[in-house]
């Protein structure tokens, strides 16, 4: 389970709370030694849900000209790259292992704290924004 706090926009939550289910369900298909077309379906399911969420989000900052969007966009950049380049690495090694470490620690680890320092103030900031409007 992971730790992380709440936002002050519905639509993140929700997106989050959904990305928590896609890397447990990756993880339980990893323990399972599940059939690589399963692990496949769902790296694509988990790739699609983070490219959607990321858009919207930085849809939202642009509309409520967000200081730092540039900052928060690279950060979503590097991790979508950082992603893609993991399902790659799957798909041509299919080593269980590897994917299981990444989804366990470096997707848990910049999740926890992308969520609790940069989602954080994006969402009140764009909340406190569309309050104003």
């Amino acid at each position: 389970m992971l730790d992380y706090p709440q936002v002050a926009l519905d639509f993140m939550n929700r997106d989050h709370a959904e990305f928590i289910e896609l890397r447990k369900e990756l993880l339980g298909l990893l323990t399972r030694q599940a059939a690589d077309a399963e692990v496949d379906a769902l790296l694509d399911k988990l790739l699609r849900h983070t490219r959607r969420h990321f858009a919207e989000e930085e849809r939202l900052m642009q509309a409520a000209q967000f200081p730092p969007y540039l900052m928060h966009k690279t950060e979503h950049d590097r991790v979508l790259a950082d992603m893609e380049s993991r399902i790659a690495q799957w798909r041509q090694q299919r080593d269980a292992g590897a994917l299981r470490q990444y989804a366990e620690e470096a997707l848990a680890d910049w999740f926890t704290g992308h969520v609790g320092m940069m989602d954080l103030v994006t969402a009140k900031f764009i909340a406190a924004q569309q309050k104003a409007a």
